[in-house]
């Protein structure tokens, strides 16, 4: 005889399960409708740290029908500016492993030295269409005295492959003077923001020009998708 006391299992709901608290650590239980993202996540992590993307700062954004879509059933413009934004802003939380609690206190609150964003060039690869989880990721590939610089991705788990990409700088600023200002110089802290940018810079930089030599771009690979 057939369990009929068991749940049956909705495809649909397993699609979306991302939004589901069962799909987090500390489920009591697995997954009522099973979670097909689970080896998704595990490939892209992989890939994305291959290339010299930093786990620290990665966010990882579930893809909503209604809020995060055109009418044409696309990801909005807008919205992958938002799933990047939140991956901007770790970036500089992260700052806090090498500044005292005052100098970051006093850049986060806009108050003494702040990074500002420069400029930046998006450029769109591909659609994304819900049911999606994205994976915002960073990589810091250079550093200058006043700048630093870095590119930003969003990275679709139902493709496996960069959809989104954000290549930019961002400026130190003191914003008692309004002018950029040589960390090297400010002591404290934010000399080890400095020289730990520039180990990071190497490492990432090391680990995507690896990462490109084992996968070589053939012609058509950068043509956006759209």
């Amino acid at each position: 005889m057939p369990n009929t006391t068991a749940p049956p299992s909705s495809l649909r709901l397993a699609d979306s399960s991302y939004t589901s608290p069962y799909s987090r650590a500390g489920a009591p239980s697995p997954h009522p409708n099973t979670d097909p993202y689970a080896p998704l996540r595990a490939r892209a992590l992989g890939t994305l740290e291959a290339m010299g993307f930093d786990p620290k700062t990665m966010v990882e954004h579930a893809v909503l029908w209604a809020e995060h879509q055109d009418p044409f059933g696309h990801v909005m413009q807008s919205q992958f500016m938002r799933y990047l934004g939140t991956c901007f802003h770790r970036v500089m939380e992260s700052y806090d492993e090498y500044l005292s609690k005052g100098e970051f206190e006093g850049m986060f609150q806009g108050k003494a030295v702040i990074p500002v964003i420069r400029k930046y060039e998006l450029s769109i690869l591909r659609q994304v269409k819900y049911p999606d989880v994205v994976i915002a990721a960073y990589r810091q590939e250079h550093i200058e005295p006043t700048r630093s610089n870095g590119t930003t991705i969003l990275f679709s788990l139902k493709q496996q492959v960069i959809v989104a990409e954000v290549k930019g700088s961002a400026t130190y600023v003191d914003v008692k003077t309004a002018r950029p200002v040589d960390i090297r110089t400010l002591g404290g802290g934010w000399s080890h923001v400095y020289e730990a940018i520039t180990q990071k810079s190497e490492r990432s930089t090391a680990l995507k020009e690896k990462w490109e030599k084992e996968h070589p771009k053939r012609t058509g690979d950068v043509k956006p998708k759209m």
